[in-house]
């Protein structure tokens, strides 16, 4: 889904959401993705949704769904300061 730059077409929270689960879940357990990858898939003025993907990602970390990495190292629900990147939080076995 490709969207312009009217206000109006911009991914509502929701589809933001689906879109970093559903990368999360294509990538697997043990790999990592850039939450700039989930706003480039929305087209050129993917930086504009940078601000609202970070809200997404803060989101989805607290609810132990996706977890913070930096340098290959868990940050856990912490998110680190600078860039960063994202995963499905590991199964605990339970």
């Amino acid at each position: 889904m490709m969207v312009d730059d009217v206000e109006e077409t911009r991914p509502t929270y929701a589809v933001l959401r689906q879109r970093m689960l559903s990368l999360a879940a294509r990538r697997g357990a043990d790999k990592s993705f850039c939450p700039s990858e989930v706003a480039r898939s929305f087209g050129k003025n993917w930086t504009d949704l940078m601000p609202r993907i970070h809200q997404v990602a803060e989101q989805l970390c607290a609810e132990r769904l996706l977890e913070y990495q930096k340098g290959g190292i868990s940050h856990g629900q912490n998110r680190p300061s600078g860039a960063y990147r994202l995963c499905l939080v590991p199964d605990d076995g339970n």
